[in-house]
């Protein structure tokens, strides 16, 4: 300790910013350090013996070290120097040949562009960070995002045999992102389990919101072990509610009532907008199916004379506009609109809207894909989960 301490004294005694520049340094070499030591005992380890010690029956022997190099860490660039094997088979586990960034890194910069930063912006946020010999061209960084699609490409072919969605919610998402020449629309299924924790459970894209589009997709859920749901939650597209009749012949269907009074209102002039909104939500929250219908009617006939296309659109489909009733009034404000969906892509929108251009749908697809995950870290049950179980049993019973 007395030859220590006057050392440590000498550097704390520095101006700062030679004490950072040294402490940084000293930060470097101790990665360095610790690298190589590393390396060192992978070697011990496939040889079964350690350094200078001899045997009679192992297979090969150390021949020295290849030429120094550089990777990529958390600390910046550090240099090591990899062990060369004679006489037997030997790769190096730790950081392979061609490995240029320790996989940590590659996380990092993953993160990083979902988050918004643009490829081209790379280099000169993290060049001062990682060090001048990083490897941080635009190139590099679409080669590194690439290599984390095959996470997404598992997803999309797991197995969900295990899991039980009571409830689906299911539309069609556009976004300002993506070719220009090929705008798409993305599909997405988000489902209620038994315990009403919600799980992302299906998202593709799709040239449009066609029966057939639908259908591809919930047919795909069957055959990876999707058991039929209670109840699917969508808008009024009439391609989904085809696809789910043919694939789900017997679950109920609910129409969204937040995209039910947006087309009501669409037909309304702006100076009615208030009154009918407020008349619509009325209707929306009735404490039973009959007082709904019955204010229905009643909204439905105040806007006949003047308005009939709003009239039409208000009693359009309305047996699939009260199927809510149907299940516990404690899940009702989950049931009745595709807010599950909607709230999930109002974040998702900043970073899409953000990418002016993607080079692929691909690319807007896994992007949105890593969002969504992310933020299902903090998703919370649906409202009325602990009905779910007995509804489940009674449902059973019947």
């Amino acid at each position: 300790m007395s030859q220590v301490y006057p050392e440590r004294l000498r550097i704390a005694k520095r101006p700062a910013h030679e004490f950072a520049a040294e402490l940084d340094q000293v930060i470097r070499r101790k990665v360095g350090e610790l690298i190589q030591a590393a390396l060192e005992a992978e070697v011990d380890e496939a040889l079964q013996r350690l350094r200078y010690e001899r045997s009679t029956t192992a297979d090969g022997y150390r021949d020295g070290h290849d030429p120094e190099r550089s990777i990529v860490t958390g600390a910046g660039s550090i240099a090591f120097r990899r062990p060369r094997v004679r006489g037997a088979e030997f790769r190096s586990e730790l950081i392979p040949p061609y490995r240029r960034r320790l996989p940590t890194i590659d996380k990092t910069l993953n993160q990083l562009w979902i988050e918004g930063l643009a490829h081209r912006d790379f280099e000169p946020t993290l060049r001062g960070l990682l060090g001048q010999e990083a490897p941080l061209s635009p190139s590099t960084i679409a080669r590194v995002n690439a290599e984390f699609q095959a996470e997404f490409d598992a997803w999309k072919a797991r197995r969900i045999d295990d899991q039980r969605f009571v409830y689906l919610w299911a539309d069609g998402v556009h976004l300002g992102a993506g070719p220009d020449d090929e705008r798409r629309v993305l599909l997405v299924v988000i489902g209620a389990d038994a315990d009403g924790i919600k799980h992302l459970v299906a998202l593709d894209a799709a040239m449009s919101e066609s029966e057939l589009s639908w259908t591809e997709i919930l047919s795909d859920l069957v055959r990876r072990g999707l058991r039929p749901p209670l109840l699917i939650i969508g808008d009024g597209a009439h391609g989904l509610w085809n696809a789910a009749t043919r694939v789900f012949p017997d679950a109920a269907q609910q129409r969204c009532w937040l995209h039910k009074q947006r087309n009501v209102l669409d037909k309304v002039p702006q100076k009615h907008h208030s009154t009918v909104h407020a008349a619509l939500r009325e209707i929306m929250h009735a404490e039973t199916e009959a007082s709904a219908r019955a204010q229905c009617e009643a909204l439905a006939q105040q806007l006949q004379r003047d308005y009939p296309n709003a009239a039409a659109c208000l009693r359009d489909d309305l047996d699939r506009m009260m199927s809510y009733y149907r299940f516990p009034q404690a899940s009702w404000k989950s049931l009745r609109t595709t807010n599950v969906i909607d709230s999930v892509f109002a974040p998702v929108r900043l970073r899409t809207n953000a990418a002016k251009r993607f080079r692929t749908g691909r690319s807007v697809t896994y992007l949105v894909y890593a969002l969504i995950m992310r933020l299902a870290k903090s998703w919370r049950r649906i409202d009325g989960h602990r009905t779910i179980a007995d509804l489940l049993a009674q449902r059973t019973a019947a």
